[in-house]
């Protein structure tokens, strides 16, 4: 069922007013959960990033922007798998020191203390078992130093890394090089398992 909201009402997906969204967290539907984060983020970041894979010109740099967005999945992924409200250790912190009853919006509803850092949630994200399958051999805090940072901080790759196009899926040594088609098709196969995991 399509719930069209209210005239203005923010909308959190495309036919995903914040009510609607708002409904099925109260009732905890799960099904109607995962279909939102499904839409929601195919919407605004697998559907963009297969954009920049396609578009014409794909091949003179497209690469920083689509591993931009992959790192910003990846990370907001394992926030939602542990539960954190942020990864950003000094927000943590300031969370902690909250009473109990205030620890983190509503929407979040945890119990402090939060462990985690931006570093800790790449790590996890390419141990997990399940996920290995997808990322065979990708050193979680190599990916977070050379890449992850290097794109958020300083709009380039750290340590010699690469982006490429052709070859090699991740290789740390001779070339210091990933590829950004496989490994966004790889994390976008890796999100729609996840999401077929939860429904059932």
């Amino acid at each position: 069922m399509v719930h069209a909201g209210t005239a203005g009402e923010v909308s959190l997906a495309l036919n995903w007013p914040r009510t609607r969204v708002q409904d099925a967290l109260d009732n905890a539907q799960q099904e109607e959960i995962v279909r939102f984060l499904s839409e929601r983020y195919t919407e605004r970041f697998f559907y963009p990033i297969r954009s920049l894979r396609q578009a014409p010109g794909s091949h003179k740099g497209f690469g920083f922007a689509m591993m931009a967005l992959c790192c910003l999945l990846i990370e907001t992924l394992e926030c939602y798998r542990q539960g954190l409200p942020s990864s950003h250790e000094k927000e943590l912190k300031d969370l902690e020191k909250l009473p109990a009853n205030k620890v983190a919006p509503l929407e979040y509803r945890l119990v402090a203390p939060f462990h985690a850092s931006s570093s800790k949630v790449f790590e996890e994200f390419f141990k997990r078992p399940e996920h290995q399958k997808f990322f065979p051999g990708v050193d979680g805090g190599i990916f977070y130093k050379a890449i992850r940072c290097g794109l958020l901080h300083q709009a380039q790759t750290k340590e010699g890394w690469r982006i490429i196009r052709f070859g090699k899926f991740w290789d740390p040594a001779p070339t210091s090089s990933i590829n950004r088609d496989e490994f966004s098709q790889r994390l976008e196969e890796c999100f729609q398992e996840l999401s077929e995991g939860f429904e059932e």
